[in-house]
C-alpha cells in the first residue's frame, strides 16, 4: 500500500501508487533516504495520523506543512515561549519537601539555570532540529525535556530510564510510548548528521 519512489534526489512517499499528502495537501517527500525508509516503516505500522507522536509522521508532516514555509524567527520565538515557567511543568516542582525537591531539580534543573541556556540553544538549531523540539515540546508540555535529551545525547538505554522518571511526574504518556517518542526525536533531531555520515 505505501511505497517510496525515487525521483531526482527526492524520496517521495506514495499510497496506492498516488502521492501521499500531508494535512495541508503537500507531497510527503524528503532528500534523506534513511528518513524515507523510517517513514515507510512507521506508515505501515502506525498509519498516517500526524498527531500520533510514536510515528515519525508526527515529526515530518509539520516540517513540510509549517517549518518549511514559516519565518524562522516566528518558529523559534513560539518554541522559546515553552521555556517560560508558566509553560513548562518541569520548572514547577510540586513539593517543598527537601529530598523530593532536590531530586526534581537534579533531574529537570531549574528555570533560572535552564531557560536562558535553552533559548540560546534554540538559536543554534537547524529547521529540522527546531521542528523536532517543537513536536516533543508539545507532546510532553515541556521544551526543557527535548533540550535535556538532545544536549546530553542520551543513549537508548538512558532514554528508557529517563522516560521512566518522566512518567513518575507526568503520567499522561506511558513509559513505552515516551521512550519511542524520545527515540524518534533523537533520530529526527540528528537526521542531517546521520545522512551526512551515510
Amino acid at each position: 500500500m505505501y511505497t517510496i519512489r525515487n525521483e531526482q534526489d527526492q524520496y517521495i512517499l506514495e499510497k496506492s501508487d498516488q502521492p501521499l499528502l500531508t494535512p495541508r495537501g503537500e507531497s510527503v517527500r524528503t532528500t534523506h533516504q534513511i528518513l524515507a525508509d523510517r517513514l515507510l516503516a512507521d506508515l505501515r505500522k502506525h498509519g498516517e495520523d500526524p498527531s500520533d507522536p510514536v510515528s515519525m509522521v508526527a515529526f515530518h508532516y509539520p516540517m513540510i506543512d509549517f517549518f518549511n514555509v514559516a519565518p524562522r524567527v516566528e518558529l523559534e520565538h513560539s518554541i522559546a515561549i515553552g521555556l517560560d515557567r508558566e509553560n513548562d511543568w518541569t520548572f514547577n516542582c510540586p513539593t517543598a519537601t527537601p529530598e523530593p525537591m532536590m531530586r526534581w531539580m537534579g533531574f529537570f534543573g531549574t528555570h533560572s539555570t535552564r531557560a536562558e541556556q535553552g533559548k540560546k540553544w534554540l538559536s543554534t538549531l537547524s529547521l529540522i532540529q527546531l521542528c523536532a523540539v517543537c513536536v516533543v515540546g508539545r507532546v510532553t508540555e515541556s521544551v526543557n525535556i527535548p533540550f535535556t535529551v538532545a544536549s546530553e545525547q542520551l543513549s537508548e538505554k538512558e532514554i528508557v530510564e529517563y522516560a521512566k522518571v518522566i512518567n513518575e511526574f507526568y503520567p499522561y504518556l506511558s513509559t513505552r510510548d515516551l521512550t519511542q517518542i524520545l527515540n524518534n526525536f533523537l533520530f529526527y533531531f540528528n537526521l542531517e548528521k546521520l545522512s551526512a555520515n551515510g
